[in-house]
């Protein structure tokens, strides 16, 4: 049986133009596009996707943060497949750590960002870390059903 994810190309990916390599590395590993959509990201649907990182961290400026990077600009979004199970995890080892400059060379993130938290937090931003990738079948489901409803 097929297993799925949800993944978001965040406004940095789209900017630099990186859906077709982002794509294409998911290809390779046998991880397929079942339905995309491109989202141009309001404030409710944004907060409703990181309410619970929100709930979780408690930083004071963290939703600022999300609206400073998120509203009003252009996001892709995507439910994937696989016919392995457990796509969530693979995914998210395709991408990489958090941090991209702590990401592996052969990863998403070290491979196509260059920014890093140390720099983020610096200039008081979010990290420009290029994709989101569900983390738990259960957030699978939930996001998938946020952002194509």
């Amino acid at each position: 049986m097929a297993s799925r994810t949800f993944i978001m190309l965040k406004p940095d990916a789209i900017e630099k133009s990186l859906e077709n390599e982002i794509l294409a590395f998911f290809k390779d590993y046998g991880i397929e596009v079942v339905r995309w959509k491109t989202v141009t990201v309001d404030e409710p649907l944004i907060m409703s996707h990181y309410q619970e990182i929100i709930d979780r961290l408690n930083l004071p400026d963290f939703p600022n943060r999300i609206r400073a990077y998120f509203v009003g600009k252009t996001v892709r979004i995507f439910e994937m497949e696989s016919k392995e199970n457990n796509v969530v995890a693979k995914v998210r080892e395709l991408i990489g750590t958090t941090d991209p400059s702590k990401a592996g060379a052969d990863t998403i993130r070290g491979k196509y960002s260059n920014d890093s938290m140390e720099l983020a937090k610096q200039q008081e931003r979010l990290v420009h870390n290029l994709i989101h990738a569900s983390d738990s079948d259960e957030n699978a489901y939930k996001e998938i059903e946020l952002w194509f409803k």
